[in-house]
């Protein structure tokens, strides 16, 4: 893909710029895909006590913060939940 962009040249000459685009991505939740198996309950705990330092300070005020935060906690979350029910099974 190319566009062509005004510049700031003295002639008024334009340049083009090629961008290249990433390939399709995969969907975040694809049913038909084998989950990956939990893991051990320390490690997702030590993932989680690295994720909650990691935003321990970031402010509320920055709603891109918050998001990211946000999707991390979840997701370790998801994590420890998965490995404790993957040991109480066992």
């Amino acid at each position: 893909m190319s566009i062509t962009l005004p510049t700031n040249f003295p002639t008024g000459d334009r340049c083009t710029v090629r961008i290249a685009l990433p390939p399709v991505l995969d969907p975040l939740h694809n049913p038909t895909r084998a989950p990956m198996p939990p893991m051990p309950v320390d490690m997702a705990l030590r993932i989680a006590r690295s994720v909650l330092e990691k935003y321990e300070s970031a402010s509320i005020h920055d709603h891109m913060a918050m998001l990211c935060a946000a999707t991390e906690l979840e997701g370790s979350l998801r994590d420890v939940l998965a490995a404790l029910d993957t040991e109480r099974a066992a």
